[in-house]
């Protein structure tokens, strides 16, 4: 036998013997005295795993997906004669002085008509002394013609000023052609330049009508119809920017940041083997909350499997001492997430982390050192996030934990892999199972999933969770955000015995959104007094395009054609309008497009009263890819 399996077997073992029963189970998670030993040992069996007892977690195997160009796709092929056009003009723009001299020929048509690319007339919708943004009042018109693209290049620029520092950038997120050799395409276009201390961005939509006469020439552009503008620039005051990079002064003291945090992590995955978990990009976490009780907040950060964990302690003068090893909480497991929380409630704050085989609970003795108080194992799916709420309203805090993939060992006897691959892709219903954890105090923790109602729709590939009053009714209800499908609202309702059961309620109140959810975030975003909610999902113009083909999904019902298209639209910002009920703003807002959204808070940036969205993304597309990302 390997000794990963040998690994997995004796932690699942343990698992047993501890008296953990499966989550479905409704007891006390907690051993009786007797098992105290064997608790102590499954603890130290699990955090000082050098190894792993399965694989990484993946998302699905790509031999099961055919690229578009293998299926000789003509929407795909026209889509990449056009990348490569414009990235022609992208280099006329960024390396000529004035694009009135530059030659354009190569993508103009012989009756090309030229119409202007910037409005008349704009508005400015937000200005401070840092940050100015227009915006254009109407859909630009074509009602007076220009000498040519050079002209229209020129006059969409010039508020850039005349340095060479330009950035641009043109994705097409769709495409229809006809048979006739005429194409259309809608093309998000981003040109920015920094100029002195001042960063100038122009954001725009084209529609672009195209001659394509066959597939061995070039695509030669007829009308360019400008659909929206938006100029923005933001100041450099005092040498100081909205927001500056403090990331080396802050770590200047920490010996180890540029040896393991700036390597990166296709550095590590070539040096560390697979089965410690380095595979999974991505997807590890971090928190924030006081380890050591100064009143400033520190910063914990999970790692892929063998790379240790991090506890960094803030300092008043803004550094940051590395204390993992001496804090106790340096762990080579791979970590998924990790959240501060007062357990016991002593007034300072716990920590519990979810690794790939269980959940570690650490507590706390006041000045950050921890001690590991107790081991959960989850056989059957993987943990990946955490949040907490006193959802009983007993005066501690209780735990959700928010599982991706199940393990093929608990449907196939194959104690070493996961099953990750969801099915259906648009509407998985396969994955891990969640789980609700009650604290009851000393440590003690029951499962209560299926008691109150929540392991009903339950089979998700869930990547995040937060809880919130969303109806003020006193009580907390539960957002899941998942992976592949459709999400959950579990609003906290009470039986006739006043018992808590939780009702998904996701449909009913317009917050289901069938994408790929990766984070939640709960604000008054329109200050009127309820919560509004805000989710990222994933944008791709390459999704955009593919899943409106003919092509695409031949045969498939109009519903799982919807929920193809709807994965690649992008971020989701519903609006509670106070009757148990939410409108989805989100394409009217302009808070849809993100990007590949790993992650997204509301927060006041700029002090001003109102909630801004801070968007974090992952897998950006580099200048010489395809632009899909």
């Amino acid at each position: 036998m390997k000794p990963t399996s040998q690994l997995s077997t004796t932690l699942l073992l343990s698992f047993i013997l501890l008296g953990c029963k499966d989550p479905s189970s409704n007891k006390n998670l907690m051993p009786s005295k007797e098992g105290e030993t064997k608790l102590k040992e499954s603890i130290n069996k699990i955090t000082n795993a050098a190894t792993l007892p399965f694989k990484p977690i993946g998302l699905f195997d790509e031999t099961l997906h055919a690229e578009p160009e293998a299926n000789s796709w003509k929407v795909e092929k026209f889509n990449e004669l056009t990348n490569e056009q414009f990235k022609k003009l992208e280099k006329a723009i960024v390396s000529s002085s004035n694009i009135l001299n530059a030659e354009l020929n190569f993508i103009v048509s012989n009756n090309f008509t030229p119409y202007p690319l910037t409005p008349k007339e704009t508005v400015e919708i937000y200005s401070d002394e840092k940050l100015r943004i227009i915006k254009a009042i109407e859909p630009i018109k074509n009602d007076q013609k220009v000498s040519g693209l050079n002209t229209m290049l020129n006059e969409l620029i010039s508020p850039l000023g005349k340095t060479k520092k330009f950035k641009t950038k043109f994705k097409t997120f769709n495409v229809s052609l006809n048979k006739n050799g005429q194409a259309k395409s809608i093309v998000l276009v981003d040109i920015s330049n920094q100029k002195d201390n001042e960063l100038i961005s122009i954001k725009s939509e084209w529609t672009c009508y195209w001659e394509w006469l066959s597939e061995s020439t070039s695509p030669k552009l007829k009308l360019i119809n400008p659909i929206n503008y938006q100029l923005s620039s933001s100041k450099t005051i005092n040498k100081q920017s909205l927001f500056s990079d403090c990331t080396k002064s802050v770590f200047n003291n920490f010996k180890d940041f540029e040896n393991q945090f700036n390597k990166g992590i296709d550095y590590w995955a070539s040096r560390i083997e697979n089965r410690y978990g380095i595979g999974l990009a991505g997807w590890h976490g971090l928190a924030i909350g006081d380890a050591n009780g100064d009143g400033i907040d520190d910063i914990y950060i999970c790692e892929p499997g063998g790379l240790p964990n991090k506890l960094f302690i803030s300092k008043k003068n803004g550094q940051l001492i590395d204390a993992s090893s001496l804090s106790g909480t340096d762990f080579r497991i791979q970590s998924q997430s990790a959240i501060f929380i007062d357990f016991d409630n002593d007034n300072d704050q716990d920590l519990i982390i979810a690794t790939t085989i269980g959940l570690i609970f650490m507590e706390n003795d006041g000045n950050g050192n921890y001690s590991k108080k107790r081991a959960e194992l989850i056989p059957e799916s993987a943990p990946m996030c955490l949040s907490a709420s006193d959802y009983d309203n007993d005066g501690d805090l209780d735990i959700f934990v928010g599982c991706y993939s199940l393990r093929r060992s608990s449907m196939e006897g194959n104690d070493s892999a996961i099953l990750a691959r969801p099915i259906p892709y648009h509407d998985a219903n396969n994955g891990g199972r969640n789980l609700l954890l009650r604290n009851d105090k000393n440590w003690n923790f029951t499962n209560i999933t299926v008691d109150v109602g929540l392991d009903k729709n339950n089979r998700r590939f869930t990547l995040a969770s937060s809880w919130a009053d969303y109806d003020m009714d006193g009580d907390q209800d539960l957002y899941v955000a998942n992976d592949y499908g459709r999400n959950n609202l579990y609003r906290n309702d009470s039986d006739k015995n006043g018992k808590v059961i939780f009702v998904d309620v996701a449909a009913e109140t317009g917050v289901e959104d069938m994408s790929a959810g990766m984070s939640v975030s709960w604000a008054d975003a329109d200050l009127d007094g309820d919560l509004d909610l805000y989710v990222s999902n994933m944008w791709s113009s390459a999704g955009n395009r593919i899943a409106y083909q003919r092509q695409f999904m031949k045969g498939a019902d109009e519903e799982s054609l919807e929920g193809f298209r709807r994965h690649a639209r992008g971020n989701s910002l519903f609006i509670n309008l106070g009757n148990g009920a939410f409108k989805d703003s989100s394409l009217q807002s302009g808070a849809s497009m993100g990007r590949w959204s790993w992650g997204s808070r509301f927060a006041d940036i700029n002090n001003d009263g109102l909630q801004d969205i801070l968007v974090s993304n992952g897998f950006i597309t580099q200048p010489e890819d395809s632009g899909d990302l």
